[in-house]
């Protein structure tokens, strides 16, 4: 059996350096972002071990998202690790195990990254590290800290029931990649889609689309569809990965509950219709009674943790109509 257990640079065939540019629907731009196709693979062993080399950034980052793609045989287990060197002490952390998806936030920033793959096959088939993505932004530690924190439970005098939502299966999602992160929801940021746009919404199909681009484009390369919930304009609500799975959506995304409202909210555009209402409107007071979020404090848009416009004027300008119509709902005094 041959083991490789050292550094395989003489691996890395392809990488890629995306430049930072604008990126189909409201996604966030990165400060940061590395796409390698690495070549990492074995075929007839047990046993592979591949690190990385060691991949310096040139701002320091508090929030990194890393995505790979694997290409494995039934019987394989291949797991990832990844640690990161901090900007202000040069102390690395140690290695943290994660299936395809790894999240990274902290109050400190990081100046470097790297990561090590391990792959066990007792079938002795092919396995390949296909691809990895790592997509990193400075979110600040004013915000940060306003993300991290754990606020006192919100107690809602009745218990808001579950609205009608399309189930993954109901719009034939693709499974995920690979195995979800799980966070506590505590907080819920609205997005809009930007496109498609309210005429180009198509259904199942429509979420479908999205998750397709948030899978495979090597923009985002994410293990599942970023979002937890879509809302059509015709008012039906999609579940997107589930709630108490860490998304791929808002920077980063720990404790963040991401819904995405189908259209385009920009000035002069579409405009947020009844049935749009009346679904965020059950789904957040839901998501509020069932996970103890506040309205009155931890409903947000994308733009509160982002330079973007997201989730447009004419959806973000409904936002305290919406805090109001679920205190109503959750018969909680303002």
């Amino acid at each position: 059996m041959k083991c490789w257990s050292r550094v395989f640079c003489v691996f890395l065939a392809t990488i890629i350096l995306l430049p930072v540019s604008a990126v189909f629907a409201d996604e966030d731009v990165p400060d940061y972002r590395l796409v390698v196709n690495p070549g990492y693979q074995i075929s007839g062993e047990s046993y592979g071990m591949f690190e990385t080399p060691v991949y310096n950034l040139a701002a320091g980052l508090d929030s990194l998202l890393i995505s790979v793609d694997y290409g494995k045989s039934p019987k394989a287990v291949i797991r990832g690790y990844a640690r990161f060197k901090y900007e202000k002490t040069g102390q690395w952390s140690h290695y943290k195990e994660f299936d395809c998806e790894f999240q990274f936030a902290d109050l400190l920033t990081v100046s470097a990254y790297q990561m090590m793959f391990i792959i066990r096959d007792d079938s002795l088939g092919t396995n390949k590290i296909k691809r990895f993505t790592v997509q990193g932004k400075k979110v600040g530690e004013e915000i940060m800290q306003k993300i991290l924190q754990k606020p006192l439970p919100f107690i809602a005098s009745v218990t808001w029931p579950k609205p009608v939502i399309v189930s993954r299966e109901g719009w034939k999602a693709r499974p995920p990649k690979g195995e979800y992160n799980y966070h506590e929801p505590r907080k819920i940021v609205i997005h809009h889609s930007w496109a498609p746009t309210q005429a180009q919404y198509a259904g199942s199909a429509t979420i479908r689309g999205i998750q397709n681009y948030h899978m495979d484009d090597e923009a985002t390369g994410w293990i599942d569809i970023g979002y937890h919930f879509l809302i059509g304009p015709d008012g039906i609500i999609y579940q997107g990965r589930p709630e108490t799975a860490v998304g791929a959506h808002c920077p980063p995304n720990t404790t963040l509950v991401g819904i995405c409202i189908i259209g385009n909210y920009d000035p002069n555009n579409d405009l947020p219709n009844e049935q749009i209402d009346r679904s965020l409107i059950d789904l957040l007071s839901w998501l509020s009674s069932t996970y103890s979020i506040d309205p009155k404090q931890f409903y947000y848009g994308h733009r509160n943790f982002s330079p973007k416009s997201c989730p447009g004027d004419l959806l973000y300008d409904k936002l305290p109509l919406y805090r109001e119509a679920v205190l109503k709902n959750l018969e909680q005094q303002k």
